[in-house]
């Protein structure tokens, strides 16, 4: 009834690499990883300022709590949906997440200029500007290379 060749066959399980073809290029889901942990990052920072608005309104802070608060909930928002779709491989992601990182990477420059007042601020300047530039780097220098649907 049986013999060595069928119990041989269903004696282990395997799955065929085709199975669950990888539709993007590990370069690309490495920025989609990248471009979901800045959204995240935004959420987070509007969420804490949101809960310590009371307690952060007893310090001098030049930057509006309304303001820092809303940019980062927006810039969440827009990061994350540009993740999910670079995730999907969708063409538009594409262009959010390249216009959604440059614009929010912007943003921040242009708030630490405008609004900076500490000594930390003034001495970060560097490597802020290094990260920013990397960040911008390699989110650009992937994606303008990919393929998308």
């Amino acid at each position: 009834m049986w013999n060595d060749e069928s119990a041989r066959c269903h004696s282990t399980f395997h799955i065929h690499h085709s199975a669950f073809p990888l539709r993007r290029s590990f370069s690309v889901t490495v920025v989609s990883l990248l471009v979901f942990i800045l959204a995240m990052m935004q959420w987070t920072r509007a969420i804490t300022l949101y809960t310590r608005q009371s307690f952060l309104s007893e310090f001098a802070i030049s930057i509006p709590l309304p303001y820092a608060i809303a940019s980062a909930a927006v810039w969440g928002g827009v990061l994350l949906a540009a993740s999910l779709a670079l995730w999907q491989m969708k063409g538009w992601g594409k262009w959010l997440a390249l216009a959604g990182v440059a614009a929010s990477q912007s943003q921040e420059w242009f708030d630490r200029l405008v609004f900076g007042r500490s000594d930390y601020s003034q001495i970060s300047l560097g490597f802020s500007f290094f990260i920013s530039i990397m960040i911008l780097i390699l989110t650009w220098g992937i994606l303008l290379r990919a393929k998308f649907d």
